[in-house]
């Protein structure tokens, strides 16, 4: 559970935000980028802008999950630590909460203000540069997803969404390795 811990891109981490890059020039850039300030993203959002040259700005409600005492912990090592807390995450992933740390919900309260703040800017193209769970998060607001779905989202290192919000609807895509769009979201099986 990485969390807020940080670490630097590995060179496949760079080569996928390269791709990113690339991709989303590809499809005509963006007017912005909102970024995480944890060090892993700002590399990546460097990666990324290095195709796009737009504005970056950084922004805390986009960290990813405090994972609290799980911080730096692998799952052995949670489980063999935290049994009945493990279980409890096994059972409801989105309202449970690492002992110290946010669940899914916290997380979207933590992230709502500002996502309506960038829904008041009609017409510019941005990016979010964020992580995972957080990820999720963002798509589920946008989505109105249950939380049942919003858990089910996957998101790896080299796959990017691409939400559009056109007359009134809301369409997302996926990229895979700069590969796509791939309609809708890329989930977790049953």
């Amino acid at each position: 559970m990485q969390g807020r811990l940080d670490s630097p891109l590995t060179e496949t981490g760079r080569a996928q935000a390269d791709a990113h890059g690339a991709a989303v020039r590809a499809l005509g850039g963006v007017d912005a980028i909102f970024a995480s300030p944890l060090g892993r993203t700002r590399q990546t959002a460097a990666f990324v802008n290095a195709h796009l040259q737009a504005p970056v700005e950084f922004e805390s409600a986009l960290m990813e999950r405090d994972c609290g005492l799980w911080s730096g912990l692998n799952a052995e090592e949670i489980e063999a630590a935290y049994p009945d807390s493990w279980r409890a995450r096994s059972e409801d992933p989105y309202f449970h909460r690492p002992p110290g740390g946010e669940n899914h919900a916290d997380m979207r309260d933590r992230v709502d203000g500002f996502l309506s703040e960038l829904m008041q800017r009609p017409g510019i193209r941005m990016a979010l540069v964020t992580h995972g769970i957080m990820s999720r998060v963002i798509l589920g607001h946008f989505l109105a997803l249950p939380p049942d779905e919003t858990v089910r989202i996957r998101h790896p290192n080299d796959l990017f969404y691409r939400v559009d919000f056109v007359s009134g609807k809301i369409r997302s895509a996926h990229f895979v390795a700069g590969d796509g769009p791939f309609d809708g979201l890329l989930r977790h099986a049953d």
